[in-house]
C-alpha cells in the first residue's frame, strides 16, 4: 500500500512568506518616501507658481483657474497612484507570483507595480482610485492605502447628517450601496494589475465572480480572519509570559519591590503594543494574498494553492524577534529610570466650548457662554451672522429652521423679529447680539467668534474690529473662519486682531498661511501637522473631538486648544489625566489612548 500524499498547509506558507513581506514592506516604504517626498516638493512648487503659498479646504477654487493649478491637481493624482503602487500593487504582485510558482524577485515586482499604477489613470482606473483612497477608509471595509487610511468625514458635517431624518436615510443608504460595491468589487484590482483588464470590465467580472461564489469567499475568508487572529492571540500570550511572570512576583504595586513592578508593567505593555502593531501591519498584506489565491481560483475555476517550501531566512526571522524581545525587556529598565520624561503627565491644551458650551447648554446662547466660564473653559466659540438692518447675532445655520423652527435666514429677518424667535435649546432665552455675547464674556474667558454664513464679509470683519476696539476686547477675543480671504484681509489691515483659520484639508506651506491660530479638523490634526504649524507661529486648536478617546489624545498632544461640544466631560477628562496610572500613561502615548483598556471599566 502506497504511502498516503500529506495534505498541503493552508496555514505555513503564509507564515513562511512574512520574512519576505516584510523585507518588501520595508524597502518599498523607503522608495515610497523618496517618491513622494519629489513629488511633494512639485505639488509646492505648483501651487507657489499660482500666487498661493498652500491650499485648504476654505481656499482652493483658485486651482481649477490656473494651468499650475491643474498640474497641482495632477500631481496630487499622482501622489495617490504612488501610494497605491506600493501599498497594493506589490502585494498584489507578490502574491500572483507565489500562487504561479515563480520566485518573486523584489526589483522586478516593484518595477511591475509602479508600471501598472498608469492603468489607474483611465475615466474607470481614476473611479477605483477614489474608492480606494476616499471612500474605503470611510466605510472601514476593503483595501486602502496608509496616506488615506485614517480619513472619515468630518465631525461638522456628520453632525449635521445625524441631525436631518432625511440626510440620514440617503447617508446609510448610500453608505450600503458603497459597501456593496466594495464587497462584489473586491476583484477588480487582480483583474487590473493581473490579467490587465480595463477598470470597467474588471469589476464587472468580480461582481460575476462573487455573486455565483459568495458563500464559499465569505467562509474563506471568515477562516482566514479568524485562524489569523488566533495565531497572533497565541504569538501574543507566548510574548507575555515572561513580563506578566515578572509582574505577578514583582507582589503588585503595593509590593516589596516597586522597581520590579513598574519595570514589569512597562514591559508588559511594550510587548502588548510591538505585537499589535506586528499584527495589524501583516494584516493586510496577508488578505491581499488570500484574496489572490481565491481570485485564481474562482476565475480558472480549479483549487489554488500556496506552495510550501523551505525557507533558511525563517529561521533568521525567529532569531531576529527574539533578539529584539529581549531587548524590548531590556529597555523596559531604561524606560523605568526616564519615565517622567519620555513619558510627561501634563496636559497642555486648552479647553474651548463649541458653540457656547456644547450640549452643556443652550447653542450660541447667553446662557452657554455663562456655562462655559462656570465649567472653566479656557474660551468658548460661537458664530455670528447680519440681520436686515445691520446688526450681528448669533446662530450657525444658514437659518433659523433647526435651533428655533423659522426657515428664514438672519440676512432676511430683523433684529426685532429674531428677537420674537423660541429657541428649542433654551426657550427661557432670546438669539443673543454680539454685544450681549461680549457682556457675557467679559474679561475671564476667550471669545473665539466665527464670521458665518453668507454675510461673512469685509463689512463684518471691518465691524467686528471696529467693536472689538470700542469694548476695548481685542486681547479677549479671537476672530474666526473658514473663509480665508477673510482671515487674510483681517490680518493684512488689522494685524493687531488675533485670528484664527479654521481648516479640514491643508496642502503647501503651511506656515505661510496668514492667522494667529490654525484650526483643524481632527483627521488633519497630526503630530506633524502640529510641529509644523508650531514651527512657523501658530498656534493649534482641534476642532471637534467629542468623543473620550479623542478628547484623550488632543488633551495630551501639543495642540494648544480644543474646540468640544462635550465641555463638562472634556474638563473631568482633563482632571482623570492628572491621575493616570503607569499603565494609562503608557497606553496613551503608544496606543494614542485609543486601546487603553482601563477606560471600559470605569
Amino acid at each position: 500500500m502506497g504511502k498516503k500524499e500529506k495534505k498541503p498547509s493552508k496555514v505555513l506558507p503564509y507564515i513562511q512568506s512574512i520574512p519576505e513581506i516584510i523585507l518588501y514592506q520595508i524597502v518599498s516604504k523607503l522608495i515610497l518616501s523618496g517618491l513622494v517626498f519629489l513629488l511633494k516638493l512639485l505639488l509646492q512648487w505648483s501651487v507657489y507658481k499660482t500666487g498661493k503659498a498652500s491650499v485648504s479646504s476654505g481656499d482652493f477654487f483658485f486651482l481649477f483657474t490656473n494651468p499650475y493649478g491643474w498640474l497641482a491637481i495632477l500631481t496630487t493624482l499622482l501622489i495617490l497612484g504612488v501610494y497605491f503602487a506600493f501599498d497594493i500593487n506589490i502585494i498584489v504582485n507578490y502574491a500572483g507570483e507565489k500562487v504561479k510558482e515563480r520566485p518573486a524577485v523584489l526589483w522586478k515586482i516593484i518595477l511591475e507595480s509602479m508600471a501598472e499604477a498608469a492603468r489607474f489613470f483611465t475615466p474607470g482606473g481614476i473611479l477605483v482610485l477614489l474608492y480606494v483612497t476616499l471612500i474605503t477608509p470611510i466605510i472601514g471595509m476593503g483595501y486602502s492605502i496608509s496616506l488615506t487610511d485614517n480619513l472619515y468625514i468630518p465631525n461638522f458635517i456628520s453632525s449635521i447628517i445625524r441631525e436631518n431624518p432625511v440626510y440620514n436615510v440617503l447617508f446609510i443608504i448610500s453608505e450600503i450601496l458603497m459597501i456593496g460595491v466594495g464587497i462584489f468589487g473586491m476583484f477588480t484590482i487582480h483583474g487590473m494589475i493581473i490579467d490587465h483588464v480595463p477598470a470597467i470590465t474588471s469589476f464587472g467580472r468580480s461582481c460575476k465572480m462573487v455573486f455565483r461564489n459568495f458563500w464559499k469567499i465569505a467562509g474563506n475568508l471568515l477562516m482566514f480572519a479568524l485562524k489569523f487572529f488566533l495565531i497572533a492571540f497565541g504569538i501574543a500570550l507566548v510574548f507575555e509570559i515572561i513580563p506578566v511572570a515578572c509582574l505577578v512576583l514583582s507582589g503588585g504595586a503595593a509590593g516589596p519591590f516597586p522597581f520590579f513592578y513598574e519595570s514589569s508593567v512597562i514591559a508588559v505593555t511594550i510587548v502588548l503594543y510591538l505585537t499589535m502593531l506586528g499584527t495589524m501591519a501583516l494584516f493586510m498584506p496577508l488578505l491581499v494574498m488570500k484574496l489572490t489565491q481565491l481570485y485564481y481560483r474562482f476565475s480558472e475555476d480549479e483549487p489554488v494553492t500556496f506552495t510550501t517550501t523551505p525557507i533558511m531566512h525563517f529561521k533568521y526571522m525567529v532569531l531576529t524577534l527574539i533578539l529584539l524581545y529581549l531587548a524590548t525587556l531590556s529597555a523596559s529598565v531604561y524606560i523605568y529610570n526616564n519615565f517622567d520624561r519620555i513619558f510627561p503627565i501634563e496636559v497642555s491644551s486648552n479647553i474651548i466650548g463649541h458653540r457656547g458650551a456644547g450640549n452643556d447648554a443652550g447653542e450660541n446662547t447667553v446662557g452657554g457662554i455663562l456655562k462655559a466660564k462656570e465649567i472653566g473653559c479656557y474660551g468658548t466659540e460661537i458664530d455670528i451672522q447680519r440681520t436686515s438692518d445691520g446688526y450681528y447675532v448669533l446662530n450657525h445655520d444658514a437659518n433659523f429652521k433647526r435651533v428655533a423652527g423659522d426657515s428664514r435666514k438672519p440676512s432676511d429677518m430683523t433684529l426685532e423679529e429674531i428677537k420674537s424667535l423660541t429657541l428649542k435649546s433654551a426657550p427661557d432665552e432670546k438669539v443673543p447680539t454680539i454685544e450681549e455675547a461680549l457682556d457675557a464674556a467679559g474679561k475671564e474667558i476667550i471669545l473665539f467668534i466665527e464670521l458665518k454664513g453668507d454675510t461673512a464679509d469685509y463689512k463684518m470683519a471691518d465691524d467686528m474690529v471696529a467693536l472689538l476696539k470700542a469694548r476695548d476686547a481685542v486681547d479677549n477675543c479671537v476672530l474666526i473662519s473658514l473663509k480665508y480671504n477673510l482671515v487674510e484681509y483681517i490680518e493684512d489691515k488689522y494685524p493687531e486682531i488675533n485670528t484664527g483659520y479654521l481648516a479640514f484639508i491643508t496642502l503647501g506651506d503651511v506656515g505661510a498661511l496668514k492667522c494667529d491660530y490654525l484650526g483643524l479638523e481632527e483627521e488633519t490634526a497630526t503630530t506633524g501637522m502640529i510641529i509644523t504649524a508650531h514651527s512657523s507661529g501658530h498656534k493649534v486648536m482641534v476642532w471637534t473631538p467629542n468623543g473620550e478617546a479623542s478628547q484623550r489624545t488632543f488633551l495630551l498632544s501639543d495642540a494648544d486648544a480644543i474646540i468640544t461640544d462635550n465641555a463638562s466631560n472634556a474638563k473631568e477628562m482633563e482632571e482623570t489625566l492628572k491621575e493616570r496610572t503607569l499603565f494609562e500613561r503608557l497606553a496613551d502615548s503608544l496606543l494614542d489612548g485609543k486601546w487603553n483598556i482601563w477606560t471600559l471599566f470605569r
